[in-house]
């Protein structure tokens, strides 16, 4: 579904939890277009930080969760899919009050019905996905245009700000993206056919040729 909305809100201060390729990429392409004042990148391991703050990725970083989203007006998590409840309800209650709080999750409809409710008053999440990626991960891997010309799938539910709403498409579109808002369930059913049971047909054959046959395999079996 598409909705138009009238009104145009900027991100200034973005903290990214998990600064890899994703959250790596998100980070470059912001202040690469200079686009945000402050990208703060948050993780567990201080040498991976260290790395996405030589590259440009983030302006600070912090391996305290609390601290790294207190000031900032967009929350982008990054985290494993397994994860990313836990991790927005962990730092929800350290955001100011009108802080959106997003994901890059590749499935939605778990994590949107698992944040639905019970975060505090002001706070709200809305669920991303965009469709990029690379066969690199990491900070190091990261791309100021990793999101030019790719689609983002947003999720908001009959709770959402539209303000809110309007200002994380607006976020997507500066980095180059094609943003696509639609109910989570759908997005599930859709990204099944077009992307996971593709992933899982491959890897299927790709476990089922007999290792005698591995040296005959060419650029197509690679792919």
């Amino acid at each position: 579904m598409g909705l138009a909305h009238s009104m145009e809100r900027r991100f200034q201060t973005v903290a990214i939890l998990g600064v890899g390729l994703i959250g790596g990429s998100i980070g470059l392409g912001l202040l690469r277009r200079r686009l945000v004042r402050r990208v703060i990148g948050i993780g567990r391991r201080a040498e991976s930080l260290r790395i996405a703050k030589e590259l440009g990725a983030v302006t600070s970083t912090t391996v305290v969760l609390e601290e790294g989203v207190a000031e900032a007006d967009l929350a982008v998590v990054c985290t494993p899919v397994g994860r990313i409840v836990e991790d927005v309800r962990t730092l929800a209650p350290a955001c100011r009050q009108g802080t959106v709080i997003t994901d890059v999750g590749s499935t939605k409809g778990a994590i949107v019905a698992g944040l639905r409710g019970g975060l505090p008053e002001g706070v709200c999440f809305i669920g991303g996905h965009p469709l990029a990626g690379g066969e690199q991960s990491g900070a190091a891997a990261a791309d100021a245009d990793l999101f030019v010309d790719r689609t983002v799938v947003l999720t908001p539910d009959v709770r959402t700000p539209l303000d809110a709403l309007d200002a994380l498409g607006v976020f997507w579109r500066d980095l180059g993206s094609r943003v696509v808002e639609m109910e989570a369930a759908e997005h599930d059913r859709a990204l099944a056919a077009t992307s996971h049971l593709p992933h899982l047909a491959a890897a299927a054959l790709a476990a089922a040729t007999p290792p005698e046959l591995l040296p005959l395999t060419a650029g197509g079996w690679a792919d």
